[in-house]
Formats: structure tokens, C-alpha cells, sequence
């Protein structure tokens, strides 16, 4: 929210970001922000342990 006018008693809603809010709902709903289970490298979160597990294992 941002004043507009000389008084500054009228608030004006700040720029909506619809992306942003899209991909944190989408990574909320994925469980990357709620997660029980955290990468022990990154700390990524998943709702699966085996997912965390997975996240920045290195192959041979």
C-alpha cells in the first residue's frame, strides 16, 4: 500500500504480483515450503522422505 495524494489519508493497493503468488502456492501445495522432510544438502522441503533423499544426490 502506497499514499497517494498531498495528505496521504487515501491508500492505493501496490502492484499485485500474480506469478509470484502462483508458484509460492504451487510450491506450497508440492510441500517445498510445509515440508516434514528437508534435504540435508539445500534444505528443500518435501511432504516424501525419499524425495528429500533424492533432491541433491549425486550420481556416478
Amino acid at each position: 500500500m502506497k499514499p497517494e495524494g498531498h495528505e496521504g489519508t487515501i491508500l492505493q493497493k501496490s502492484k499485485n504480483y500474480v506469478k509470484f503468488h502462483r508458484l509460492l502456492a504451487k510450491a506450497e501445495a508440492d510441500g517445498r515450503l510445509d515440508g516434514k522432510h528437508r534435504c540435508p544438502v539445500c534444505g528443500m522441503r518435501y511432504l516424501a522422505a525419499h524425495e528429500a533423499d533424492d533432491c541433491c544426490r549425486i550420481e556416478d
